[in-house]
């Protein structure tokens, strides 16, 4: 698999287990067990579109581009631009 696909997958296979919207992929690394990719969800949407609620979600694949497990880091405004900490 390419990693257009693998991002594709991920997006697919995210929306449906989340319910969640796919805003973007921040990041991607490849390893010996598979893909890796950070990927942000669209929690809410608000007007103005930078009122909305995204989470950011660690989501590690098999090397089929399978998801594993997937754990959310953190949410955060989209005007703010960056996830907040989790408690």
């Amino acid at each position: 698999m390419d990693v257009t696909e693998i991002v594709e997958r991920t997006k697919r296979q995210m929306a449906s287990i989340t319910g969640l919207s796919p805003e973007t992929v921040a990041r991607f690394d490849r390893d010996d067990e598979g893909w890796s990719v950070a990927i942000d969800m669209i929690e809410h949407r608000a007007i103005p579109r930078t009122n909305d609620l995204l989470a950011s979600f660690e989501v590690k694949l098999d090397p089929g581009g399978n998801v594993l497990r997937w754990k959310r880091l953190g949410r955060f405004l989209r005007s703010h631009g960056a996830p907040t900490q989790e408690s």
